[in-house]
């Protein structure tokens, strides 16, 4: 099978896909009744009140939002894994998902980010697990579906270093950044006032 070598591609990707094992396992507490929470509700309480949630369009608004928060979570994945190397990827899958749980679910919610605040503690719970399942499911996705040049760091530090010398000014012998000597702009009896830029010495 041909390997995704695009980052943002194969990100959003492991984030969509991610997402269906995190709603499996938000579906499953709903139905023993351990849980009434999901993230469809948490990301339609982002843009709308408490009450409008359940309403048609209400839904509509947390399926959009809970996708697409999955596949910008997907593509930081993905460059996270690129960063760190994709040994041991479950565990930092797992680790991942725990901390984006902490993250958006307990602080930014806790910092006014959605109208579900705050849980019951198995609500809490739930969500907690889903979003290991969610970590591990994206990261296993990312390393199964991607290059294998993509998961080396050296790879990664060569490709940003490569865009910046694209960017950076080449200084050759008495080159400088400096502007040349500006032209007088006040003329004080026997002195002549120039404007002067601070650290660069005019010749």
């Amino acid at each position: 099978m041909k390997k995704i070598k695009d980052r943002f591609a194969l990100g959003i990707i492991c984030g969509l896909g991610g997402n269906i094992s995190k709603r499996i396992l938000e579906n499953y507490f709903i139905k023993i009744g351990f849980s009434n929470s999901s993230g469809r509700k948490t990301a339609a309480g982002i843009f709308l009140k408490k009450h409008q949630i359940s309403k048609p369009y209400g839904k509509v608004v947390g399926e959009i939002a809970d996708h697409m928060i999955a596949a910008g979570l997907g593509v930081t994945c993905v460059y996270w894994l690129s960063f760190m190397g994709k040994d041991h990827y479950l565990l930092k899958g797992g680790g991942l998902g725990a901390a984006e749980w902490t993250s958006l679910y307990g602080v930014a919610s806790h910092l006014g980010a959605t109208h579900i605040f705050p849980v019951s503690p198995k609500d809490a719970v739930a969500n907690f697990l889903s979003h290991v399942a969610f970590g591990t499911t994206k990261t296993f996705l990312a390393v199964r579906l991607g290059d294998e040049e993509l998961f080396n760091p050296r790879n990664l530090s060569h490709k940003i270093n490569h865009h910046q010398r694209q960017f950076s000014i080449p200084l050759r012998g008495n080159d400088s950044l400096c502007p040349p000597a500006a032209a007088p702009i006040a003329d004080q009896g026997d002195q002549t006032v120039t404007a002067s830029v601070p650290g660069c010495r005019q010749t």
